[in-house]
């Protein structure tokens, strides 16, 4: 009975902190993941949009290169709001970078 108990314990909290990941993209699903269905993946595949990552500043910027320097089109405001936000709180700069990751 401790054994099960063990087990099913140990099921729940490795799982707590595990994220879903979409099948399409490889991107964490959260709120504001269609509108980067719908803007970025379009050209770019699902990793490699997050390959660096940063805060808001940084992706509201990145929008912004990708607006002026490579077509992409005008967003509204508030779907460009949720796109930033599900952008840095998913993908925030990584502190540590390695070829291994």
């Amino acid at each position: 009975m401790k054994r099960v108990i063990f087990i099913i314990g140990f099921i729940f909290i490795t799982t707590i902190g595990a994220k879903e990941i979409d099948s399409t993209t490889g991107l964490i699903v959260d709120k504001g993941l269609g509108d980067i269905k719908e803007n970025c993946t379009v050209c770019h595949i699902g990793r490699f949009v997050v390959i660096n990552g940063g805060d808001k500043k940084f992706w509201k910027k990145k929008i912004y290169i990708m607006q002026k320097a490579y077509g992409l089109w005008d967003i509204d405001k508030k779907t460009k709001e949720r796109m930033i936000e599900y952008l840095s709180k998913n993908y925030p700069k990584k502190v540590k970078v390695s070829i291994d990751e």
